[in-house]
């Protein structure tokens, strides 16, 4: 018979030494590796100073019994197959010793064929399930590391996307001196107003993007033979309006959900009588409030078709009319403070 690897040790618990030392030289003959405990508490002690691949158990034993043993047994290790002892006179016992987690138990006085079936066994079942847990694991580790690399894929072809709409924008505004690094601008203002008011990280980056892209509807419509498309090929009719427009071309992207819906409400006005949907107040997004009021601010600070430039604080009281009406007050006040602070 050939004998089993070393991690098959045995802890043999039984107040009796006799019966121990019966268990103990039929394991050994057999390949195993045997420790003998006399008592639950000298088993509870080895099982904390080592690691055994099953236990051997009586169920009557004198200051901790073996039902008493078997889950304090288990919460040390809970790998351990346990295979417990009972006299015929206790098959109740025996049924509680399967329910706290016993893998088997045999009956007293013990045929040593038979015990060597149901370790056997045991030890089996044991195996599969640490391997079962181990592959479980492993899948989990493996799910997780090519959830993250697709993340992180989909973050690069969105960062590579917003460059690429970016760089039309500019493009675009370069035709026209008016509006040359209009949108930058606002990309820059709106960042910083939204850093004003409290918001960080992702929340900022998106107000900046969109602040870099909130007239990329606009300019699109400006350019009759120019031929866009959305991302994944789906082609943007002439019909849409401005805003419209801007959804289709930015809604594609998943990870630009946040910046589309700025875009799209960017024209809603504070007072309700604004575009598309007649948005009132904080009904409209926080950062299309933001980069209504940066873009309306850049369009007097820096000069265009509808008039010359202004100083920042000419510019600023020209707006104070709007608060309320078409701007948000609070996104005002940052602006203001934004702008006017000194250097």
């Amino acid at each position: 018979m050939t004998a089993p690897a070393p991690q098959t040790s045995v802890l043999v618990v039984d107040d009796e030494p006799a019966v121990r030392a019966v268990l103990a030289t039929y394991l050994q003959r057999h390949g195993h590796e045997v420790e003998q405990a006399k008592d639950g508490e000298q088993a509870l002690e080895l099982l904390a100073a080592r690691r055994f691949a099953a236990m051997l158990c009586d169920i009557r034993m004198p200051v901790m019994d073996g039902l008493e043993l078997l889950p304090k047994a288990l919460a040390a290790d809970p790998d351990l197959a346990i295979i417990m002892l009972t006299g015929v006179e206790e098959p109740a016992a025996a049924i509680s010793c399967l329910r706290l987690g016993a893998a088997d138990y045999l009956i007293k006085p013990v045929d040593l064929e038979e015990l060597q079936h149901s370790l056997h066994q045991a030890l089996r079942r044991r195996e599969l399930e640490i391997e079962r847990r181990e592959l479980e694991q492993w899948l989990t580790r493996e799910v997780a590391a090519r959830t993250a690399e697709l993340e992180e894929q989909t973050r690069r072809i969105a960062r590579l996307s917003v460059a690429v709409l970016a760089a039309l924008v500019d493009a675009l505004e370069a035709k026209d001196p008016l509006l040359a690094g209009h949108s930058q601008r606002v990309a820059d203002l709106s960042a910083r107003i939204a850093v004003h008011l409290g918001l960080h990280g992702d929340d900022v980056e998106a107000v900046r993007i969109a602040g870099h892209l909130h007239d990329i509807g606009r300019l699109a419509l400006r350019e009759p033979g120019l031929a866009l498309a959305a991302p994944g090929g789906q082609e943007i009719g002439t019909s849409p309006g401005e805003s419209d427009l801007a959804a289709q071309l930015l809604e594609p992207l998943s990870l630009l959900k946040g910046v589309a819906e700025i875009v799209r409400y960017q024209h809603e006005r504070f007072d309700g009588k604004g575009m598309p949907e007649g948005r009132r107040g904080e009904e409209i997004p926080l950062g299309a409030r933001i980069v209504a009021v940066a873009s309306v601010y850049d369009d007097l600070a820096v000069g265009s078709a509808e008039g010359d430039a202004l100083a920042p604080a000419a510019a600023i009281a020209n707006l104070r009319g709007l608060v309320g009406l078409k701007l948000d007050p609070a996104v005002f006040t940052a602006l203001e403070q934004e702008v006017l602070a000194p250097a």
